[in-house]
């Protein structure tokens, strides 16, 4: 691990993908930029934070998917966020403890209420089965262990899996074994089957593409650096998504955005050639057909969201949100208007704020002309209750 010791970048990246996909909750999975339009001249020109309403919907393609929240609340889209938040820590990311974490959010009986998405949904079911496949896992291992003290870890462990980190399940497991007498290189050997159970654990999501899966990216990216930072974006994406596209676009985005935080703050007017020349760098990561339509994205001389928007398309799998967010960013010269851009392009467009919303803060910063605007964050509810998470006391103060 390699954590950053600045954390005013991704402060701002955090906060900007809470305020992005807040912002644009009213009109969210509305795919009519005219219809959109229609509901901007009915409220001064503006589509940011307003209230969901039933009958934005009518009369356009839409999926009216947020009965239940109001104006400054997230979609899905931020809450995967806080999730992410309650679940790290100053040692990092967690597969365990970010599952038990999801689960327990998520799932039936949880705090959260609304729409549930693909990964959001299966990934629950998975986890619901998953306690006999960490049983199942640690018992077939190969192992130093006799096959009754093997069969007896493997209980431990399943039994205390989604209970704590780690380190806390290590404990845990080791507390019954000790009262069994087991010798030290026993108990070393069951800390060993901890460790490969829960590195193991990763790919538990359903075959999705869609843009849940970049929702950890900016935050790890703090945290890993390198061969590393791809290889934890890997198992935090197959937790949700576990598709290799997805995977991709994740570690894209990774890797933009910690060199963002390592080279600091830009002027307005370096953003553009930045995102380019980060976009480049990275390129490789994708595959040959993501690449292309990343590479069409590069091409436009001018902001054209109408035009992009038909190119690319306006749902929520990642080949299209991804060439479509950079095209916005590209062409815009601040968070605001990037925002604003994002919200009238139609369709999901919280999930594009996953991307955008991070890029934009970690670029632009808070406050001032082209930062994120302070009533915009002052207006987000779910960031006070993310300041409130081990993750967001370490990262947003």
């Amino acid at each position: 691990m390699k954590k950053l010791a600045e954390t005013e970048a991704v402060k701002a990246a955090i906060l900007g993908t809470f305020v992005a996909d807040a912002s644009g909750l009213g009109v969210h999975w509305i795919y009519s930029q005219g219809k959109i339009a229609q509901i901007a001249k009915a409220h001064e020109g503006e589509v940011e934070f307003l209230d969901p309403e039933a009958g934005n919907y009518e009369g356009a393609p839409s999926f009216f998917a947020h009965p239940h929240r109001r104006a400054g609340d997230s979609s899905n889209y931020g809450e995967y966020l806080y999730v992410l938040l309650r679940s790290i820590s100053d040692d990092g990311f967690d597969v365990g403890s970010y599952v038990r974490i999801f689960q327990e959010y998520f799932g039936v009986g949880g705090e959260y209420v609304g729409y549930a998405d693909t990964p959001m949904r299966e990934t629950i079911f998975n986890v619901a089965r998953l306690g006999k496949d960490v049983y199942r896992r640690a018992l077939s291992a190969e192992s130093s262990l006799d096959e009754k003290k093997q069969r007896f870890a493997a209980h431990y462990i399943s039994h205390y899996f989604f209970e704590s980190d780690t380190e806390g399940l290590r404990r845990q497991v080791r507390t019954p074994l000790k009262l069994q007498q087991w010798k030290r290189e026993e108990l070393e050997e069951a800390d060993r089957l901890v460790e490969l159970v829960k590195t193991d654990l990763g790919a538990i999501g359903p075959e999705d593409d869609q843009m849940p899966a970049l929702s950890r990216s900016a935050v790890l990216a703090w945290f890993y650096q390198g061969d590393e930072l791809d290889q934890v974006v890997e198992r935090a994406v197959r937790i949700t998504n576990n598709d290799d596209d997805a995977v991709a676009y994740s570690r894209f985005f990774a890797r933009m955005m910690r060199d963002i935080y390592q080279e600091g703050p830009r002027q307005p007017a370096e953003v553009e050639g930045v995102l380019r020349r980060l976009t480049e760098k990275y390129l490789s990561i994708l595959s040959e057909p993501s690449r292309e339509l990343v590479r069409k994205a590069l091409e436009y001389p001018e902001l054209d969201y109408r035009r992009a928007t038909k190119t690319f398309g306006a749902a929520c799998h990642v080949h299209m949100a991804v060439p479509l967010t950079l095209h916005i960013l590209l062409k815009t010269s601040s968070f605001a208007e990037a925002v604003r851009i994002n919200n009238r392009s139609s369709g999901d467009n919280c999930g594009r704020a996953v991307m955008l919303g991070a890029l934009a803060g970690a670029l632009y910063g808070t406050g001032g002309v082209a930062g994120i605007p302070r009533l915009w964050i002052d207006r987000t509810a779910t960031i006070r209750r993310a300041r409130a998470t081990e993750g967001g006391a370490l990262l947003l103060g």
